[in-house]
């Protein structure tokens, strides 16, 4: 993955030079030279870096974008005879800070019409289903139509788990003959990984014998933690493990606020409410016996590959994309809405807390090798954009947003 040379704001023409600086320096003796353009480009989330880890040796340049403004520089490198590809990720960068609903569709129209012309150039569009609508979106109803004019306009869908288009089909529809699957990576070797258990918890005051649960990510009112605060405390009234909860809180301070002030008075709470340096991720990870999810609508999550690199078993909600992913030996599910079903998880995820369990839940994360899922995601992008040779039909083209 290529890495932006500039620092501070993104000017106009930042993108085109960074673009036409990784063509030139690709390999020129194998497969046809293409650019990939990746909006938004997020260079604190290890998720792209993960996927694009052999692109480069395939011919491909992956130049991140770090606003929507950037697409306009695309159509005239297409013009100049490079071969293209922008690969959507995140929507809701289209359209947050949008003070209405009628703002956020305003946006999201404007950026439509940016992909129309760069399509009608010849471009070519990917889109990577992350989620089955954005997190604590608060115009739901656009982020569906958005998504779903994106997908009509997509010559390739990306999605991480099997399951997606059924999953999605609620809210808006994926041409199943675009779709593809490249699940998410393992995070092996990604982060430093040289504290012990015991160290880990002294570092945070905690017994050698107790229980202790962890959710390490961002802090976002999706992730079910008011629930989870519910149902802790009744898992065992004696003595009830601890929680860890560690990550930075949401942009929106006040949809979180009232979260953090319960965590932090709580006694069986360890909150450390923050942005998380790559080295003190193991910590918090290291000192726990297992992960909880009690997400209320999940598709992926990073969070989960990252608890199975660790060896962590977990607990994930049933229905969506994370069940998929786990085995009964390491984990157990619940009913999201239900706290009697999370509570019944979290009793029984003592069951699992083994250094089998342990074993196997590493050994899942590492069967889903960066190297290779990139790899495979190069040669289906090749394939369906038919650059190299390959035969390929062109979805109709989009009606008026």
């Amino acid at each position: 993955m290529e890495r932006n040379r500039r620092r501070g704001p993104r000017l106009p023409g930042d993108f085109t030079a960074d673009a036409v600086a990784a063509v030139r320096t690709l390999p020129n003796d194998g497969e046809p030279p293409l650019l990939l353009a990746f909006l938004p480009a997020f260079d604190t989330n290890p998720y792209q870096a993960l996927l694009y880890t052999a692109v480069r040796a395939r011919g491909v340049a992956a130049v991140p974008m770090y606003a929507p403004s950037q697409v306009v520089e695309l159509a005239p490198l297409a013009a100049a005879g490079i071969d293209t590809v922008l690969h959507l990720h995140w929507l809701h960068v289209v359209t947050r800070g949008s003070a209405s609903e009628e703002e956020a569709r305003t946006k999201a129209t404007a950026f439509l019409a940016e992909i129309d012309a760069y399509l009608a150039g010849g471009g070519r569009l990917v889109w990577t289903v992350h989620n089955i609508l954005p997190h604590d979106a608060p115009y739901e109803a656009v982020d569906a139509w958005f998504a779903g004019e994106v997908a009509r306009r997509a010559d390739a869908i990306h999605v991480l788990a099997s399951g997606t288009v059924e999953l999605v089909a609620p809210h808006y529809d994926l041409p199943t003959d675009r779709v593809f699957v490249v699940p998410h990576a393992g995070f092996a070797h990604v982060y430093p990984d040289s504290i012990s258990r015991l160290d880990a918890r002294a570092a945070l005051d905690l017994a050698p014998d107790e229980l202790v649960g962890a959710m390490v990510g961002a802090i976002r009112p999706y992730k079910g933690i008011d629930e989870l605060l519910d149902v802790w405390a009744r898992i065992d009234p004696g003595r009830p493990p601890r929680l860890l909860i560690a990550g930075p809180p949401a942009a929106d301070a006040a949809a979180v606020a009232p979260l953090l002030e319960r965590a932090a008075l709580d006694p069986n709470v360890i909150l450390d409410a923050r942005r998380l340096d790559t080295d003190e991720i193991p910590l918090f990870l290291r000192a726990a016996d297992f992960a909880v999810l009690p997400y209320r609508r999940a598709l992926n999550s990073s969070a989960l590959l990252l608890a199975l690199t660790f060896g962590l078993p977990v607990i994930v909600p049933e229905g969506g994309g994370l069940e998929e992913l786990v085995d009964p030996t390491y984990a157990r599910t619940f009913a999201p809405g239900d706290p009697d079903s999370l509570l019944a998880a979290l009793r029984s995820i003592r069951e699992v807390v083994t250094p089998e369990a342990r074993r196997a839940a590493e050994a899942t994360a590492n069967s889903f090798d960066a190297a290779e899922l990139s790899n495979a995601f190069v040669t289906e992008l090749r394939q369906r954009l038919a650059i190299g040779g390959v035969e390929y039909h062109s979805p109709p083209p989009p009606r008026q947003a």
